[in-house]
């Protein structure tokens, strides 16, 4: 899919918002610059957020927890981590039934980590349009 705005984006995570339950955990890739917090600022106000959402960049991991949102999230930033060593001591792959993990630069924790039951990638086009693809447990791809 192509989104042309940043609105567009902060839109579309809405939408997911209502297709996300307790123990997904959605992979957000792209460059910087792509939109991938824009994009959880959307699930997050999806699922009830009223407040500013930051990159957790610095954070690491940054927690909501109900009544600010209808589900628990752990939204998490890997940019800044050295490996899947890091990774571990966050616990982010811990017991995770209760929350959904909005995990981005998931590609950082490699493949071996976890299995993402949503994987996204955000590329910026040249008009300032980005594409999305999306890819579930279920599928290969969807655009």
């Amino acid at each position: 899919m192509i989104l042309k705005t940043e609105e567009d984006m902060r839109a579309f995570g809405r939408e997911l918002a209502g297709t996300l339950h307790a123990g997904d955990w959605v992979s957000i890739d792209g460059p910087l610059g792509a939109g991938k917090t824009v994009l959880c600022a959307g699930i997050l106000q999806g699922l009830g957020f009223r407040g500013e959402v930051a990159s957790p960049s610095y954070a690491i991991v940054h927690q909501y927890e109900p009544p600010e949102v209808s589900i628990a999230v752990a939204h998490a930033d890997l940019y800044r981590l050295d490996g899947v060593a890091d990774l571990e001591e966050l616990g982010l792959a811990d017991e995770r039934s209760d929350r959904i993990t909005l995990v981005e630069w998931a590609g950082r924790a490699g493949p071996e980590y976890t299995v993402p039951t949503l994987s996204i990638d955000i590329q910026p086009q040249p008009d300032g349009s980005r594409t999305v693809q999306m890819k579930t447990e279920e599928n290969d791809a969807t655009d």
